[in-house]
C-alpha cells in the first residue's frame, strides 16, 4: 500500500487554529505565496474537510505558521463540497500570528484534488477527557498509531484557571528517521464555555466527514512533532474535538494531548501528577463502533434503540475501566422496514434524553439531522420516513454519543409517535 501513496503531495500536519476572537488587532498584509496542492478524499469531500486541508497546507508555506494561530478568512470562489474525482482551484486568504500578536494576512493559491482511495474504520478509540477541568497544565494523553492502523481520538477539556489563558494542543510526532504518510480527518468546536454546544459542533462536523469517508493526506518528515489542533482558551473556556488517522506508510506515529497555562514550561511542571478526576475517562478502547440490525413491520411494536447504555460500555485496554456513555463510539442500526398494508405509512423516529440534556447528530438514510439540544426527559421527533404500500427496504440510522451531552439516549421508530 505504501507504494500506492509514494507520489502524493507532501503536507505538514498543523493546528486548525481554534481560538477566541481578539478585538482591535490590526491586520498586516503580505505578498501572495506560490501555489500549493492538496489531496482530499470523500464522496463528496465536505467543506469542513476542505477548510482543514487548506489550513494544513498553508502551514507548510506561510512563514511563522507552524507554531502560531492560523485562521481561514475567505476563499475565492467560496468553498463548496467537492465531488469524488474532481479538482478545484481557488485563492485562500489566511491570517497567521502568535496568540495576542498582530496577525499577518497571506494569500495562498490552492489546487484541491479529490482522490478515490481506500477507507478503513477505527480499530481503536483514544479518549482524553480526564481531568476534564484543569487548574494547571498537564500532559493529558499519550497514544500511538502503528502501520496500517486506524485510530479515532476524542478530547474534551476545560481551562480551570480563574485568571490565566490556557493552550490545549493535539500533537502528532514521527519518532522514526524516515517520513510517514497519514490520512487524517477531524473537527473541533469553536470557542466558549457551553460544553453541550461545543461538543455538538465537533461531533456534527466530524460525523459529516466520517459518513462521507472524507479526509486529507499528510506526510510528516522523520523526527518531527507537529500540532494538529491548537486551542487558545480564556478562563472557563472548553476545547472539544474529534479526529481519526490511518497510518498508510510508516511504522509508528505518536499522539499527545497536553494543556499549558500562559508562561508554563514545556512540558508543564505538573505533567505527570496523579490523576485527580475519577469521574471522566481517558485511555485506549478497542473497536469503537456497533452495528445492530433490527426489523420493523408497520402496525407492529415500536423498534427501540439505545445509545450509550452502560451495558454497552467499552473497556479500557489496560485498566478495564468502563467508558461510561461510550462517547466517541459510532452506533449504526440498519432497520429492515416493511409495510405489508395496501395503504402508505409514515414512520416517526423519536429521540428521548434519559439522563439529562443531550444533543445528537443522526444519519437517517443519506440525510444528516441536527438536534442541538433536548432537555432532560424530553422527546423530540427527529425525522419522518414515508413508506409506500407494500414497500420493503432497509433504513440506516447512525449516531454517536457527543461530548458535553448526557448519555444514554433512546430512539424509537414506528407509526406511533407517543
Amino acid at each position: 500500500m505504501a507504494a500506492r501513496f509514494a507520489g502524493l503531495i507532501m503536507l505538514a500536519a498543523v493546528s486548525l487554529g481554534v481560538t477566541s476572537p481578539r478585538v482591535g488587532i490590526a491586520q498586516v498584509p503580505s505578498a501572495p505565496l506560490p501555489p500549493v496542492r492538496v489531496e482530499v478524499t470523500g464522496d463528496p469531500a465536505p467543506i469542513e474537510t476542505l477548510r482543514l486541508a487548506i489550513l494544513t497546507t498553508a502551514r507548510t508555506v506561510v512563514p511563522d505558521a507552524r507554531s502560531g494561530q492560523i485562521s481561514l478568512s475567505e476563499t475565492t470562489p467560496p468553498l463548496q463540497p467537492l465531488p469524488a474525482a474532481s479538482t478545484v482551484a481557488l485563492r485562500a486568504v489566511v491570517q497567521v500570528g502568535p496568540s495576542g500578536a498582530k496577525p499577518v494576512t497571506h494569500t495562498v493559491p490552492v489546487e484541491i484534488k479529490n482522490q478515490v482511495l481506500p477507507w478503513a474504520d477505527a480499530q481503536a478509540l483514544l479518549v482524553s477527557n480526564s481531568p476534564e477541568t484543569l487548574p494547571f497544565g498537564k500532559v493529558l494523553l499519550n497514544g500511538s498509531v502503528v502501520a496500517g492502523q486506524t485510530v479515532r481520538l476524542l478530547y474534551h477539556h476545560a481551562n480551570g484557571s480563574p485568571t490565566q489563558r490556557m493552550t490545549i494542543a493535539v500533537n502528532l510526532s514521527n519518532p522514526g528517521r524516515g517520513p510517514v504518510v497519514l490520512w487524517v480527518t477531524g473537527a473541533a468546536g469553536s470557542s466558549g464555555a457551553d460544553e453541550l454546544v461545543l461538543g455538538h459542533e465537533a461531533a456534527r462536523a466530524f460525523l459529516g466527514q466520517y459518513w462521507h469517508h472524507a479526509g486529507f493526506m499528510l506526510r510528516m518528515q522523520g523526527n518531527t512533532t507537529l500540532p494538529l489542533f491548537l486551542h487558545d482558551l480564556a478562563p472557563g473556556a472548553i476545547a472539544s474535538g474529534l479526529t481519526q488517522f490511518t497510518l498508510i506508510d510508516g511504522d509508528h506515529l505518536n499522539i499527545q494531548v497536553f494543556a499549558r497555562l500562559e508562561g508554563e514550561m514545556d512540558p508543564p511542571m505538573m505533567s505527570y501528577a496523579p490523576n485527580f478526576d475519577k469521574v471522566h475517562q481517558r485511555g485506549a478502547f478497542d473497536r469503537p463502533q456497533f452495528v445492530r440490525p433490527l426489523t420493523y413491520t408497520v402496525g407492529g411494536p415500536l423498534v427501540k434503540m439505545s445509545v450509550g447504555d452502560d451495558q454497552d460500555a467499552l473497556l479500557e485496554s489496560q485498566t478495564k475501566t468502563a467508558l461510561s456513555g461510550n462517547y466517541g463510539v459510532v452506533y449504526s442500526f440498519p432497520v429492515a422496514v416493511s409495510n405489508p398494508s395496501m395503504l402508505p405509512a409514515i414512520l416517526g423516529l423519536v429521540m428521548q434524553a434519559g439522563g439529562g440534556q443531550a444533543s445528537g447528530t443522526i444519519l437517517v438514510d443519506d440525510r444528516i439531522v441536527d438536534v442541538p439540544r433536548v432537555g432532560s426527559g424530553e422527546r423530540r421527533l427527529v425525522s419522518t420516513i414515508h413508506l409506500a404500500a407494500g414497500e420493503h427496504r432497509t433504513l440506516m440510522i447512525s449516531t454517536m454519543p457527543e461530548s458535553g451531552a448526557n448519555y444514554p439516549v433512546r430512539f424509537t421508530l414506528g407509526t406511533q409517535y407517543q
